[in-house]
């Protein structure tokens, strides 16, 4: 016999020592000065090269597609936006000047009221539903802005929100329904981070289990606060499915959105929010 490999640990003595054994291969182990070497026939050196090299090709571990977490306040800017708002307006419950120009009315908005879609995401009627979706900006937004970037983040989330306040307004078409808060855009960023974490995670090539454990988080949050008394809770199903569907983005993105896409999409993100409240008040005229 002549020595095939050296200096090996216990572990990769015993996973080379039983895949030789399957295979049906002589060998023998030595221990020498606490140094394990492999002893295999001259005749068999090459097969046994040869099965090595697949074995560890087949187990290699394969590094995880981790994101890069940037520092962000736009959470903590957001929900301090809309408790500015709610100051101003005060707690709201249907009949006030903001609710007629800016809340998500569905004939209003089939009726072209485009804007309404995203101006209802800053009123709400009362202190518990306000304290709520600051919460939840603060802690679901945060994680799509440190993942995605402050103007690639923005976009999406106020898309996914628009989205989402557009087909609840045609899925009530005719029935007079009219909603507004924020909490679209927090179950519309639980679903962003659901999705894009768990493809993340599958790309990795991560056990499935593990895999899921994002989309099954993001499952729980919905279940749990997605249907309170009084809750719009189509809109909060559907911001969270156009969420998940946002989430492919980061989820499939090799590295991190580059500086110019983050400039656009906050100026961008920046533009429509002021267009819409601007459409809203000239409707009024």
């Amino acid at each position: 016999m002549e020595p095939l490999l050296t200096l090996l640990t216990r572990k990769r003595a015993r996973e080379i020592a039983l895949l030789l054994a399957a295979e049906g291969i002589e060998h023998r182990i030595d221990a020498e000065h606490g140094r394990l070497t492999l002893w295999v026939p001259p005749e068999d050196t090459a097969r046994c090269e040869a099965l090595i090299a697949i074995y560890d090709a087949e187990n290699r571990p394969r590094p995880e597609r981790v994101w890069r977490l940037s520092p962000s306040w736009s959470g903590l800017f957001a929900a301090c936006v809309i408790l500015i708002i709610f100051l101003k307006t005060g707690p709201l419950t249907g009949a006030e000047t903001p609710v007629k120009l800016y809340a998500a009315s569905s004939a209003r908005i089939l009726s072209g009221e485009w804007y309404r879609t995203l101006t209802a995401l800053f009123l709400h009627s009362g202190w518990p539903h306000l304290l709520g979706n600051m919460a939840g900006l603060i802690i679901f937004a945060t994680g799509v802005f440190q993942i995605c970037g402050d103007g690639v983040g923005w976009f999406l989330l106020l898309l996914a929100s628009a989205l989402a306040n557009w087909v609840n307004a045609t899925w009530f078409s005719g029935m007079g329904h009219i909603s507004f808060g924020a909490s679209t855009m927090v179950f519309a960023a639980a679903g962003l981070l659901a999705s894009g974490g768990t493809l993340r995670r599958l790309l990795s090539h991560a056990p499935l289990w593990r895999a899921l454990m994002p989309l099954g988080a993001g499952l729980a949050i919905l279940a749990f606060s997605g249907a309170g008394p009084g809750s719009d809770v189509t809109g909060h199903l559907l911001g969270f499915a156009f969420g998940l569907a946002a989430g492919v983005v980061p989820g499939v993105a090799p590295g991190k959105m580059p500086p110019s896409l983050q400039t656009v999409g906050l100026a961008l993100s920046a533009f429509i929010c002021c267009l819409a409240f601007y459409s809203g008040k000239g409707g009024a005229v």
